[in-house]
């Protein structure tokens, strides 16, 4: 058995589905609607064979296994957000009022309405089956997007952002959208994560309020959410910023998730890369470096990790399970693959 990352297809359109239905409110990206994830599928088709504007272009890969090819996980990529619809988010920065005359000095955490985002290559659309994850399912298919950016460098912008999911209680109510952003939408949570999750974000310009909001004005309950990750995110958080992604005060306008950014030459992963090619050998010594390693094809892109495998000067030799899924089929091992590799964990990580 070996998990393999690779593009989505129009016959993942049932385990996408399943995917998208089982991770409730607060994953807007993918909402359970077969007609709208369909088009999404659609799209990244016609991304993978370069048939879009490289800023219109989405990328969504699915984490299968190969004895039965079924989707158990999904990722993506956004290659610039921001010119075909609006995006915004909350920048979070100080005001101070000072009165000299009687010594009062206040410094209020605010939140300002922000396009700075527009021009970023977005991650998103990262989830993975809870009965599958295991076994460094979460770090392939979290960490895959990485190696494909490397690849396809051109294809993408200078920064890299994620917007993290946001707190919420198990009934699905986000006190920071409860306190702040339904006062001007009058709906609830999941009827706003559902319009948006359609691409119709150009709502939040027309009725998101244009001041400046001073955070002591709400509730405590709102502020404690103020960039909170969902528990069940908080692993895919933690992966990101061991690749160096920074919580730069920058959270999400419905339920306060953080924003996480970085420059996209200074990610670890792809600083980390190297390029050889491949040669297929029997009986690989167990190596106790685990490597993420992809092959270098836009259509036919494929990611494996694998602690089997041994690094010469010119050469990585990999096992014949690994060379084919990389290849994408079996019988072509004397077709020559040059391959991309890295540690899969960062120095500091835990595997």
């Amino acid at each position: 058995m070996t998990m393999v990352i690779r593009p989505i297809e129009p016959n993942d359109i049932e385990s996408l589905y399943e995917l998208a239905a089982s991770v409730g409110v607060g994953m807007n990206s993918l909402p359970a609607d077969k007609e709208f994830l369909s088009g999404k599928i659609h799209r990244a088709d016609e991304s993978f064979h370069q048939n879009i504007a490289k800023e219109q272009a989405s990328y969504l890969f699915v984490l299968v296994d190969t004895t039965d090819n079924k989707a158990i996980g999904v990722c993506g990529i956004e290659a610039s957000i921001g010119w075909d619809e609006p995006w915004f988010t909350y920048r979070i920065s100080p005001v101070v009022h000072a009165c000299n005359d009687i010594d009062v000095y206040t410094k209020t955490p605010t939140l300002f309405l922000s396009n700075d985002q527009v021009g970023y290559s977005e991650l998103c659309s990262l989830l993975l089956h809870p009965n599958h994850r295991r076994n460094r399912n979460g770090a392939l298919l979290s960490r895959c997007r990485f190696m494909f950016i490397q690849q396809f460098r051109e294809l993408f912008g200078h920064k890299l952002f994620a917007e993290m999911r946001g707190f919420n209680d198990q009934e699905g109510r986000s006190p920071f959208w409860d306190h702040l952003g339904k006062k001007f939408f009058n709906m609830e949570f999941e009827r706003i994560d559902f319009l948006t999750g359609r691409g119709q974000r150009s709502i939040i310009a027309e009725l998101m309020p244009k001041y400046p909001v001073y955070t002591h004005l709400l509730p405590e309950a709102a502020r404690e959410c103020i960039g909170k990750v969902h528990p069940n995110t908080r692993p895919a958080l933690e992966m990101l910023k061991q690749e160096g992604l920074r919580f730069e005060n920058y959270i999400a306008v419905f339920d306060g998730g953080p924003v996480v950014e970085s420059t996209i030459d200074d990610l670890r992963l792809i600083k980390e890369s190297q390029s050889l090619v491949a040669i297929v050998k029997n009986n690989l010594p167990e190596q106790e470096q685990i490597l993420i390693i992809s092959n270098q094809s836009l259509t036919n892109f494929r990611c494996v990790i694998t602690k089997n495998y041994r690094i010469e000067e010119n050469n990585i030799q990999v096992t014949h399970s690994v060379f084919e899924s990389l290849i994408g089929c079996s019988g072509n091992q004397d077709q020559p693959l040059t391959l991309n590799f890295a540690p899969l964990y960062g120095p500091r990580e835990s595997r």
